[in-house]
């Protein structure tokens, strides 16, 4: 079931926690049990041209930044599964201070998450 949904789709979009400066477990899974081996990488790749990564990061940026984190989970998303797979335009967004906030702030990130979405869905739109 999961191969035929990627199939029929063109671009894909993660949203997911952070949790201990990576994937969680079951992105992680998902991702080791059905992009495999002459699927997503191998003798084939991945026919989707996009792919958005959305972390939610419980720390502050600046946390996130102190030990180079943003750039480590980055780069394994955009190089080590996205570009292995075959995806040439992968892009990391992370969305800060997930826990324990005011409801302002969770307002924001909605916001954001809904902006990255248009702008996501723009960028798939073929030029005329």
């Amino acid at each position: 079931m999961e191969i035929r949904r990627l199939k029929e789709h063109d671009a894909l979009a993660f949203i997911f926690p952070v949790w201990w400066w990576h994937l969680p477990a079951m992105l992680k899974g998902y991702i080791d049990r059905v992009w495999n081996n002459g699927f997503a990488y191998g003798s084939n790749q991945l026919h989707h041209e996009h792919v958005l990564w959305i972390g939610l990061a419980g720390v502050s940026k600046e946390q996130m930044k102190k030990r180079n984190y943003d750039e480590s989970i980055t780069h394994l998303l955009n190089v080590g599964i996205a570009d292995y797979c075959g995806v040439s335009n992968s892009k990391v967004e992370f969305s800060y201070e997930t826990l324990g906030s005011i409801s302002k702030h969770y307002e924001m990130l909605l916001n954001q998450a809904h902006l990255l979405g248009l702008n996501y869905a723009k960028e798939q739109q073929p030029l005329s």
